[in-house]
């Protein structure tokens, strides 16, 4: 090949590498997307088994008469705390929140409500939200059966309008509530709240 052939040649040489890697780059970047959505669905599908699995201990059941088959949007309410101030549900997306239904005259209420008082502690710091919600007449009970105080979120619902809405009217019953408004659980009758598959359970819910 003469000198002049060669020094054309080379040009196109490039021009044709460059071609075959950009047409390469389009294929692998075309595999990626297509496999992309795959990818998150498995990893979708492996943390919600992974919780499912750390849950499994509260024996939770999969859900009552009123709100169907869990998971459910949880009916918004807005109750009043010891202080006055109202505490809206639906103004804890973000968080996870454990909404506990109770009253002073409930015996298996008040077996777990120590329990409630270790997880709260436990999960100090975290986005978690226990809300105890006391069916009781008035306040009156509630501060005599708190004398000592509590770290729990004590709300009350004299009319027991709440409970009925989310189809209990046995106490207690919980339900957990996951970061996007979500009843994922539902625990009839008490439980040890303490119990590290409870923690575990919301962290699980929290990652």
């Amino acid at each position: 090949m003469s000198e002049a052939a060669t020094k054309t040649a080379h040009p196109i040489v490039r021009v044709a590498a460059y071609a075959g890697a950009a047409v390469v780059a389009v294929v692998l970047v075309a595999l990626f997307v297509r496999a992309l959505p795959d990818a998150l669905a498995r990893a979708r599908d492996g943390e919600h088994a992974a919780r499912e699995s750390a849950c499994d201990a509260l024996g939770g059941a999969p859900g009552n008469q009123t709100l169907g088959r869990l998971p459910v949007a949880a009916p918004d309410f807005a109750l009043k705390d010891y202080a006055g101030r109202e505490v809206r549900l639906s103004s804890l997306r973000g968080q996870v929140v454990l909404v506990n239904y109770w009253a002073t005259w409930c015996g298996t209420c008040v077996v777990e409500m120590p329990s409630m008082e270790k997880l709260v502690d436990k999960m100090r710091g975290k986005p978690f939200r226990l809300l105890a919600v006391s069916v009781d007449d008035d306040w009156a009970d509630v501060r005599k059966f708190f004398a000592k105080g509590t770290p729990l979120e004590i709300l009350l619902d004299t009319a027991r309008d709440v409970p009925k809405r989310w189809g209990t009217e046995k106490f207690p019953e919980s339900f957990i509530v996951d970061r996007e408004g979500m009843i994922r659980y539902y625990i009839v009758s008490n439980r040890d709240w303490s119990a590290s598959s409870v923690s575990s359970c919301i962290d699980a819910m929290l990652d």
